[in-house]
């Protein structure tokens, strides 16, 4: 059934999270910043609010790299230079190859059995790669897609289209499936343009109707049970 498989990264694979938390506490430390606890959470509810008008298009990814740094500063009156700020954040970010412990195994596994990966991700390129290169994941992949050298990001069916297109599998959607944890971007994306999709749900949320993902797992070593031989 399956040959080609699209994983995505932040949250599949990769523990954005903890990334995320260490670059920002070293961006903070290489400033002087006082930092407290509730500090990073702020800066992420600054950060999503400014990737959601992003999404939306009233924001460029170029202001957005600065601007979550000036609705932080003004938020907490934490004297920083948005600009400063931001290069080295991103810069620290690219250095964090955080890796699940299920990823490598599973990957290995996926190959030695003869599939063919992709990493499909939305987010900087600079940053992506960075994390992609530290982590030592490359050689599994045949390409990788990010969302900034593509020109738009999941769940836009242009995304899609372009991973397909690039990969000439565009002929091949049936033999193609997509794996991500999130049902915004990487299953609705997937829906929207005739791909399958594995929906990984470590929290066990409920799956909004109407939408329907063609596999669930809780755990992602569940997809080795699925994906035994390609076809």
């Amino acid at each position: 059934m399956y040959r080609y498989l699209f994983f995505d990264a932040d949250g599949t694979l990769f523990d954005f999270e903890q990334a995320e938390y260490q670059a920002f506490a070293l961006m903070a430390q290489e400033m002087g910043l006082p930092i407290e606890g509730e500090h990073f959470l702020q800066y992420k509810a600054c950060n999503a609010s400014c990737w959601k008008e992003f999404e939306r298009g009233t924001l460029t990814l170029d202001s957005l790299k600065t601007k979550r740094f000036e609705r932080f500063s003004a938020e907490t009156n934490l004297p920083l230079d948005p600009v400063s700020a931001s290069q080295s954040y991103q810069h620290h970010l690219a250095a964090q190859g955080i890796l699940f412990d299920h990823s490598l195994p599973i990957l290995s596994t996926l190959v030695s059995r003869g599939y063919t990966l992709f990493i499909a991700t939305n987010g900087i390129a600079d940053v992506q790669w960075g994390r992609f290169k530290k982590s030592g994941i490359l050689p599994f992949f045949k390409e990788i897609f990010i969302s900034e050298e593509l020109g738009c990001q999941k769940p836009d069916t242009r995304y899609f289209t372009a991973m397909l297109e690039r990969s000439q599998l565009k002929e091949k959607k049936q033999h193609c499936l997509m794996i991500g944890d999130s049902l915004a971007s990487d299953i609705q994306g997937a829906v929207d343009s005739g791909i399958d999709s594995l929906w990984y749900n470590p929290h066990n949320q409920a799956l909004p109707s109407p939408l329907k993902a063609t596999y669930t797992v809780h755990r992602l070593e569940e997809i080795l049970n699925l994906l035994t031989k390609p076809v």
